[in-house]
């Protein structure tokens, strides 16, 4: 009978998790590049009860389901037209870089609708939480100042004196490079629409014949028809686990009164 206060318990807990996911989606549905997560659950032990006689059954008790994991779907999200020279989307697979300016560490994002950031006296295209876009030449894109090209003087450069990070170009000449995968699945989520990737995704791979519009973005994937499903369906998975909490605790206040 313990057990199903316990499985009652366990289920209520993953539904619970399971809307916390729906409800970021949700909030998200206007989030350029966002990507839509589900929740995976797990089965937990299971085992075949015994009859009568002890001989096993095909009759199955556990101890119920958790939520094990969240996935992320990559399809493409629609792709919203803009007036911005510095909005970009990919048609078909890939992911844009962008570069931390201070660890010099990457992340991937299909959320192409950038801005102009300064440093020192330079501008780059930067994604709107500061990180710097990575153009063809695997370098941040530097951006010119009207005719003339914005040098910083605390710029690292090489032995030549060239600066580290690439030449400047101007807006319209601005191209960000595209990366792609060998597999998307479990890629790291960072924030809203930036992946790190693991292991099993493997290096990621400039994509040659990329083709990158300018003035539109990718906008987020979520189907709010989908999520509202989901949300029903936790909801009534949420009801039925409680209702077996419930019952069991009838039965068991029964059982102690029969006793008394």
């Amino acid at each position: 009978m313990e057990m199903s206060f316990y499985n009652g318990k366990l289920g209520a807990a993953a539904q619970q998790a399971k809307m916390d996911v729906v409800a970021n989606n949700i909030a998200n549905v206007s989030t350029a590049g966002y990507k839509a997560k589900t929740m995976r659950f797990s089965d937990l032990m299971y085992h075949n009860m015994e009859g009568i006689d002890g001989t096993e059954t095909d009759a199955k008790s556990g101890s119920g389901v958790k939520a094990d994991r969240t996935s992320t779907s990559f399809e493409k999200g629609s792709i919203n037209l803009s007036s911005s020279q510095t909005d970009f989307s990919i048609e078909g697979r890939g992911f844009f870089a962008l570069q931390n300016p201070q660890t010099g560490e990457r992340v991937y994002t299909t959320c192409g609708n950038f801005v102009l950031a300064e440093k020192g006296e330079s501008f780059y295209l930067a994604s709107k939480d500061g990180n710097f876009v990575i153009g063809t030449d695997d370098e941040p894109i530097r951006i010119k100042s009207g005719s003339e090209e914005v040098w910083d003087p605390n710029m690292q450069t090489d032995k030549d004196g060239n600066p580290l990070g690439g030449m400047a170009v101007s807006i319209e000449e601005a191209e960000p490079a595209v990366f792609d995968f060998p597999k998307t699945e479990g890629m790291l989520s960072v924030g809203d629409s930036n992946f790190i990737p693991v292991e099993k995704n493997g290096e990621p791979v400039l994509v040659e014949d990329a083709m990158v519009t300018r003035g539109s973005y990718e906008g987020s994937n979520v189907d709010i028809s989908k999520e509202f499903t989901k949300v029903i369906e936790a909801q009534r998975a949420y009801q039925y686990s409680l209702r077996m909490v419930q019952t069991t605790d009838e039965i068991q206040n029964l059982v102690n009164n029969l006793r008394s």
